[in-house]
């Protein structure tokens, strides 16, 4: 049997954290881990987690809103799904990444036509099914005619956690089953990818910015561990000086 899906809820109400309860244990592939009132508590925590959550997270809490927690959570592998009164709140929340939102009060029927949509597309990784020079070529089921083609210049990073990748793209985000190790074997020719963390590679065509162990790329955050610093911030140094050069 496979495990369920790990869940997280964020919500200062405890009318709202009770309802979510009661939907999550109506579905059996979601497995509800923890709640959170304090959106601080829940970032501490859920900054460490390595394994994709699905958190339903409310937008306005006290202390720190819903929409400033998701943007602090960007370089983490977790899905979000706002849950909100505030209609007004749902461009803002896709601009963050959000997979969906549940405009309250909603019923279990809402809940679970929209936990489907983001469970079908986020939590049943891809399987690699080729590669080429320039793309992998990834398949959603053994089964499946549908082939994704990944470009290898559109991806901005890639996350390991446990068996699985985590392919962050500039057209969307792809969970795939492979372990990190065979996705470093798989690129290690390559000189536009460069590991910055044991379990982080990232695409150095997609870096705007270098501060202190923080890399910025496109939307993303990316820490740099100090074990792998040196190596990249040498190499990043070579580039601008033949640039300056220039």
């Amino acid at each position: 049997m496979k495990k369920p899906i790990p869940i997280i809820i964020v919500d200062d109400e405890n009318g709202a954290i009770n309802t979510l309860t009661d939907y999550i244990s109506e579905l059996p592939n979601l497995g509800l881990q923890k709640t959170f009132t304090k959106p601080l508590v829940a970032l501490a925590e859920l900054s460490r987690e390595k394994i994709p959550h699905l958190i339903y997270m409310d937008i306005d809490m006290p202390g720190m809103s819903g929409i400033t927690l998701a943007n602090s959570l960007k370089a983490t592998p977790h899905h979000v799904i706002f849950t909100t009164s505030h209609p007004d709140y749902a461009i803002k929340a896709f601009d963050l990444r959000a997979r969906h939102y549940l405009l309250k009060p909603f019923d279990l029927s809402e809940f679970a036509d929209k936990t489907t949509v983001v469970v079908n597309e986020f939590f049943q990784p891809h399987h690699l099914d080729n590669e080429t020079d320039d793309a992998f070529l990834l398949r959603k089921k053994q089964d499946s005619k549908r082939l994704i083609k990944v470009l290898k210049r559109n991806i901005i990073y890639i996350q390991g956690a446990n068996n699985h990748i985590h392919f962050f793209t500039t057209h969307g985000d792809y969970s795939v089953y492979m372990t990190f190790k065979e996705i470093t074997e798989r690129l290690v020719r390559d000189p536009n990818f460069f590991m910055v963390q044991r379990s982080y590679i990232i695409n150095r065509e997609q870096l705007d910015e270098v501060e202190g162990n923080t890399l910025y790329l496109k939307e993303y955050q990316v820490p740099m561990s100090p074990n792998y610093s040196q190596s990249f911030m040498n190499w990043y140094n070579h580039v601008h000086l033949k640039t300056c050069r220039k």
